[in-house]
């Protein structure tokens, strides 16, 4: 468990690789168990976030529940499944969630309930019939409790409630260009492989979405260190016709990191990176050497070819 003084002081458990990698989500507990839950921040149940960790050295607090307000600290972890580039998240802490984890227009909300439940209450000198309510009331069900939940007005998907910052070196990146969903053009994505250790295989995956990312693309060369501040999301897709009887269809979902804004260089002196890793020598092998633009992707058979080629160097080792 993290202790109390280590809490206070953010050096002293955001470099678990010597750089960078810290991250803060809140939001709902769901589905508490033996090193596993999710955390709830929007209505979807399908972007629920997992999260790992010891039972024994970062357990969930004892008079923390499921669908109470919590916040883990968390490390980033990237893996490889197959072809798929992924990541978990290792909860070093967990808390109860805070007033500052909240949107102010939540602060409000609650405010006013307070407000209107407070003077309904002067008005009466015996019990409050709010209060009368409360106590004949049948305990809810998981589901009540989740719809008296007003997800819009919290807004735990964001800002204090979603943070990750991590620094590292580029081991690779794939441009794709001129995407098309459902018949209507979306914004590029840029995919980049952040390395913080020696195994290639868990790099962290992070994604930008914007107009005209090329120009970042083609600055983002292999072995650039960078700094990135962003957000944990799932990328949710069907993978199958819905149930005829609940209308619920199969999905996939790949947890990656969204960069919030353009990533920053990290120069040899700065304590975002903090060892001299010797692996990094084969990501400067090319130094000096011209790089081509990342070419954009026009169709599926391209965009899978040009990924994959992309990425290929991040599972080569060099030869001794």
């Amino acid at each position: 468990m993290l202790p109390l003084d280590a809490k206070r002081n953010t050096e002293s458990y955001s470099y678990p690789n010597g750089m960078l990698n810290i991250g803060w989500i809140a939001g709902v507990l769901r589905h508490p168990g033996n090193g596993t839950c999710f955390i709830q921040q929007t209505a979807s149940e399908n972007h629920m976030i997992p999260i790992e960790f010891d039972p024994r050295k970062s357990p969930i607090p004892r008079d923390v529940k499921e669908l109470d307000i919590v916040m883990a600290y968390c490390h980033v972890i990237g893996f490889k499944d197959g072809d798929q580039r992924s990541l978990r998240l290792r909860a070093i802490r967990f808390e109860a969630a805070n007033t500052m984890h909240m949107d102010k227009r939540f602060i409000e909300d609650l405010v006013k309930k307070w407000e209107t439940k407070v003077h309904d209450a002067a008005k009466r000198t015996a019990t409050p019939e709010a209060i009368k309510a409360l106590q004949a009331a049948q305990p809810q069900s998981i589901q009540e409790r989740l719809s008296a939940f007003d997800w819009r007005v919290m807004q735990m998907n964001r800002n204090a409630s979603n943070q990750v910052r991590l620094a590292g070196f580029v081991q690779a990146k794939s441009l794709e260009r001129n995407r098309v969903i459902d018949g209507k053009p979306v914004n590029d994505r840029l995919i980049v492989l952040l390395r913080q250790t020696e195994d290639p295989d868990k790099c962290i995956p992070i994604r930008w979405y914007s107009r005209n990312l090329e120009p970042l693309a083609n600055m983002l060369r292999r072995g650039l260190p960078i700094s990135v501040s962003g957000e944990v999301r799932l990328d949710v897709k069907a993978v199958g016709a819905p149930d005829p009887e609940t209308g619920v269809a199969p999905v996939s979902k790949v947890p990656f990191i969204q960069a919030k804004d353009l990533p920053g260089p990290v120069p040899p002196d700065s304590d975002l990176i903090r060892i001299d890793p010797w692996w990094a020598v084969e990501l400067f092998n090319n130094l000096g050497k011209p790089t081509a633009p990342a070419a954009p992707v026009q169709d599926e058979a391209a965009k899978a070819a040009d990924f994959a080629a992309q990425f290929q160097s991040a599972n080569t080792q060099p030869t001794t």
